[in-house]
């Protein structure tokens, strides 16, 4: 049985929830709603470590856009159920039941940065997943500064040192993940997460330094840091290990469109990642920003990517 929120309609004040949806293996999964409540349904898969709180970012340009933004926590971040040796290809299960809980026709699908993999999963498998009696059709999905199958060593080795080294602890025994993501590490980091913000500004452009410093933006990050390390930073450390391992996804078999958006001058996940995917998926729409970076793209151009996704949305048969 799925228990789900329904979500006040009409407002256009963000809700951080959490809301949740009971899993069919009695896990919960915690969601928010951003943007439009009556707008057309975007599916958002947030980044690492992060939580469902960075969709926050786009709710103004949600709200413009005419995007309903349902942003789940992955399972072992913010106030979503750990699910222990989860794959890639179980967030589409996931996925799948809150779309049907949530009674969706029809809706899109945006994975910024290590979201990015994740909305690749739902496009390889939600199509075959979806009870058609309960959830309607995947009609678009769209890719922001993604992050690359990393299990491929020429793509760890073009980010930068301080990322390679955050990402490398994925490939070590898991007793040395325990001792670095421990609960001293976790708790400091839970209670302070502005500590993180002097990685952020690592290899970062001009543009992202620009975007950090203004409004909430820095708070609103910080607080889903804090939300990735709480319970001993659980789905982080999985998700380490899912991104610096082989994906188990057929990207070959992707026949629906994706459309992925990366800044030329982006400092945390090199643009040569999305080159790699756009040329290992059949049918990719590659849009390269030039100095634009890993920050100033899902935020300065959120009404464009969500109109873009609106607009396929608007036109699907009910």
């Amino acid at each position: 049985m799925t228990s789900i929120h329904t979500h006040e309609a009409g407002t256009t004040e963000p809700d951080d929830g959490p809301h949740f949806v009971t899993l069919p293996d009695g896990r919960r999964l915690a969601y928010a709603e951003y943007g439009a409540a009556s707008g057309h349904p975007v599916l958002y898969c947030h980044g690492f470590p992060s939580s469902r709180r960075e969709a926050r970012l786009m709710h103004a340009d949600a709200v413009a856009a005419g995007a309903r933004i349902i942003a789940p926590d992955r399972p072992g971040y913010g106030d979503s159920d750990h699910a222990p040796g989860r794959r890639l290809a179980d967030w589409a299960d996931d996925c799948a039941a809150l779309v049907g809980a949530l009674g969706l026709s029809h809706f899109a699908i945006v994975g910024v940065s290590g979201g990015g993999p994740y909305a690749l999963a739902c496009a390889c498998h939600l199509p075959a997943r979806l009870p058609p009696a309960r959830a309607g059709a995947l009609a678009a999905c769209t890719l922001v500064c993604p992050l690359g199958p990393i299990h491929h060593a020429r793509l760890t080795r073009q980010m930068n040192p301080a990322a390679r080294a955050s990402l490398r602890v994925g490939r070590w025994p898991g007793w040395v993940a325990d001792l670095i993501y421990g609960a001293p590490t976790t708790a400091v980091l839970a209670r302070w997460p502005q500590l993180v913000e002097k990685f952020r500004h690592i290899a970062a452009p001009a543009a992202d330094r620009a975007v950090l410093r203004a409004g909430d933006t820095a708070a609103i990050l910080n607080r889903t840091i804090a939300d990735a390390m709480r319970n001993g930073a659980l789905g982080a450390r999985r998700d380490l290990w899912l991104y610096t391992h082989d994906w188990g996804l057929e990207l070959g078999q992707i026949h629906r469109p994706i459309r992925i958006w990366h800044g030329e001058a982006d400092g945390t996940v090199p643009v040569s990642h999305a080159r790699w995917l756009a040329a290992h998926l059949p049918d990719t729409s590659l849009t390269l920003l030039p100095g634009e970076g890993h920050y100033s793209v899902p935020i300065g151009f959120a009404r464009r990517i969500l109109t873009e996704l609106t607009d396929v949305l608007r036109v699907q048969p009910e």
